[in-house]
Formats: C-alpha cells, structure tokens, sequence
C-alpha cells in the first residue's frame, strides 16, 4: 500500500466530510447535538457503502456511481431528515459540489507544477479547513437566505451549480470531453452562467421592486392605523363631553333662566348655538353592544347626513362576537369601507346611501355594506382599482387587514351597486 494510495482515500474521505458540512450548512440545518449526531452516522453509513463498492468494484465504478452513492443520499436526507424542500436541498448539493471544485482546482494547480499525485491529494486536503472555514460562517448564511426568497428566484439560483454538476459528470466522469479541449463543451458553461446571471439581474430587480411596493404598502398601513387610533380616541372624548353635557343639562338652563331673567336674549341664544354645535359634533347613536362600532357608525352617519346620504345600519351581533377584533382593526376596516362608500355616493346624481348589515355567521362576524356608484368599476385581481368610484389606497388596506385577521373578503359592483362582504 503506498502513500499516495493512503492519501487517495483519506482525501476521498475530507472531500466527502466537506461536501455533507457544506450542503447542510447551504440548507440551513442548526448546529446542534441531534444534528451533530446525524451527521455522523451518514458518513459512517456512506463511508461503509463507498468502500464496500470501491472494494468490489473498483475506482472507475465508484466514481461513475458517486451521485448515487453520495448525492442522492445527502438530498435525501435534507430533505426528509432536516425537513428542507426538496428544491432547497437539490440547490444545496450541487452548490456544494461546486464549491468542491475550488479543492480540487488549487490541488491541479499544484499537480501542475509537481507533476505528482501524493502533493496533488496533499494540497486538497490541506485546503479543505481554510475552505470550511470561510464558506459556513461567511457564505452560508447568505446563501440559505437567497434560497428562502421566491421560487423563481430559487430555482434560478440552482440552475448554474446543476448545469454546472450535469456538465462536469458529462464531460470528466462518462466522458472525457473536456480534457480533449472540445469547443462545445469549452464554451457551454460561460454560456450558462452568462444567460443565468442576466436572468438573476432582472428577477432579482423584480423582487426588489416588489419588495418596495409591499414595503410601502405596510408604511400606509401603520399610517392610517396611527390615524384609526387618533380618531377613536377623538371620538371617544367627544362620546365624554356629550354625556357630560346631558348631565350637566340642569347647569345649562339655569345658565339660560339667568340670561332670560336679565334680558341677556343674545346671549342666550349664543349659549344654545353652542351647546347645540358641541351635541351636534358628538352625536352617539347605539347600534350594538360594542363601543367601538357605535362610535364609527355615529361618526360616519353624521358625514353621511351632512353629505344628504341615507345611513343606514342593521348590526345584530354581541359585545362577546368582537373578543377576536380589536378597535383599531374595526376602526381601519370600516372607516375605509364607509369613507370610500361615502365618496362613492358623493358622484351619484339620484339616490343615495349606505347600507350596513351586520350579523354573526360561523362563529364569526359577517359584515354587508352597499352603496350605488356611477361609472364603469374595474377590477384587479379581486380588488377594485381607483380610477372611477373613489376605493383608493383604502381596499388594499382592508384586504391586508382582513387577511391579518384570517378573514375573507369580496368586492362586487352589480347594476349600479357596490357591495362589500366581510367575515372577520
């Protein structure tokens, strides 16, 4: 048995120790005892298995059977071990093969100038700490992270290492393609990574801008819960000083006896102008048990008397119906819906109103609201879009709002009317 012999095999044993520490870390998988453990039985599993073929079979077979041997084994056990999706664990692999032929290019390198096979093993496996080293606290992490975005931005990320896999089995292993210098097989991997890296620029803008979109989305979102949770408040200082002018109500006409008994007639009526202006502002009109929902539908009502628009609200639901709902979520759902609704009905020229019926159905909390609109209504997808009947920036809103709440929602616009469906 001579050294470069030895060396043959301790290096087909680092290579394999490097491959299985790589892709694991690609995948993500925590570094912990159980893992650890796992780990170390396949090695010893694979380590027994490509022996034992190597032994009956020799080098050249082991080496045309290696992905089935080593590779398939390893995506198997990411992905049903280590619980990682399938693509997830292909583009792990293959990523770490490549990162394999970082080894062995700088042990050619040596080989090159030696010209011997005990430094060309040497080098490899020599390299291989460095290798781990700077691949699973610097690379791996990121490269984990890019395989949890899209799927197409995953799939376009595996496609370079398994062209690449496919190609130097291909053109080294079943076939000596490459080392005859063919141009074909020259030229093919350039041209893979240049195509892949064009297609990753425009995926990857893609994303970026979606990203963006969504990110400024949230931003409006908080911006108007921010105002939601403005207005309760506003709404409900205004609830405090109408109950405190109803009780104070004995105060006030001895204010305006006074005033009567002076001949102070002027100043009378200005008092009541303004104790009429401050019950007009709070105007509280009961509609359920919930105060939240009172005060946004006597809000909205008084908007919509002042505006000439019929206001009209059926809500047959408990205070117990509204545990899973927060004010603020009520106050953003249904100010936008009413808001929306209100500068609907501002562009009809014939009737107009909103009607609102609210019940509870499977356990949870329907809501219906209907106004007439005028124009052609345009869909996207299943929201309305913005050009014609005044549901801006506030349906997205809802939407992200009601799938917050694991709800389900419908846009519908049918002979002049605009319908709402919740169920929250």
């Amino acid at each position: 048995m001579t050294l470069t012999y030895v060396l043959g095999i301790l290096n087909y044993e680092t290579v394999l120790l490097f491959g299985i520490l790589v892709s694991v870390a690609f995948a993500g998988v925590e570094v912990n005892k159980k893992n650890n453990l796992q780990m170390l039985w396949f090695c010893i599993g694979i380590t027994i298995l490509q022996f034992t073929v190597f032994t009956l079979f020799g080098k050249d077979i082991t080496t045309r059977f290696y992905p089935v041997i080593v590779h398939i084994p390893l995506i198997l056990m990411i992905h049903y071990i280590y619980k990682r999706p399938f693509l997830m664990s292909l583009s792990a692999v293959t990523a770490a093969y490549l990162c394999c032929q970082t080894r062995r290019w700088i042990g050619s390198t040596f080989l090159y100038i030696f010209d011997n096979d005990a430094v060309w093993y040497t080098v490899q496996i020599l390299v291989t700490i460095p290798l781990l080293y700077l691949l699973i606290p610097y690379v791996a992490k990121p490269v984990y992270q890019l395989m949890q975005q899209a799927k197409r931005s995953q799939i376009l990320f595996g496609l370079v290492p398994l062209f690449y896999y496919i190609f130097d089995y291909s053109t080294t292993v079943y076939s000596d393609l490459l080392y005859q210098g063919t141009k074909v097989a020259v030229e093919f991997i350039p041209s893979v990574m240049s195509a892949a890296y064009f297609a990753f620029v425009v995926l990857f803008t893609i994303e970026i801008q979606r990203k963006a979109k969504a990110e400024e989305e949230q931003r409006i979102l908080a911006m108007q819960v921010n105002e939601a949770t403005r207005e309760l408040s506003v709404l409900r200082q205004s609830q405090r000083e109408a109950a405190v002018h109803r009780h104070d109500l004995r105060h006030h006409l001895r204010y305006l006896e006074s005033c009567l008994h002076n001949h102070k007639v002027d100043d009378a009526l200005a008092y009541i102008r303004d104790i009429d202006h401050c019950m007009d502002e709070s105007q509280y009109i009961r509609y359920c048990e919930n105060e939240t929902v009172n005060l946004i539908l006597s809000s909205y009502a008084q908007l919509s008397q002042n505006a000439e628009i019929c206001f009209n609200a059926m809500v047959n639901v408990s205070e117990e119906d509204f545990q899973t709902v927060s004010s603020v979520d009520l106050c953003v759902i249904l100010g936008n819906i009413i808001e929306n609704a209100i500068q609907a009905c501002n562009k009809v020229a014939g009737e107009k109103y909103i009607l609102i019926e609210t019940r509870r159905q499977n356990k949870r909390i329907f809501w219906q609201i209907c106004n007439p609109y005028v124009g052609e209504v345009r869909f996207d997808g299943k929201l309305p879009t913005t050009e014609n009947i005044g549901h801006g920036m506030g349906v997205k809103s809802i939407a992200m709002m009601v799938e917050k709440l694991h709800g389900l929602y419908e846009f519908t616009a049918t002979d002049g009317v605009f319908t709402v469906r919740l169920m929250v």
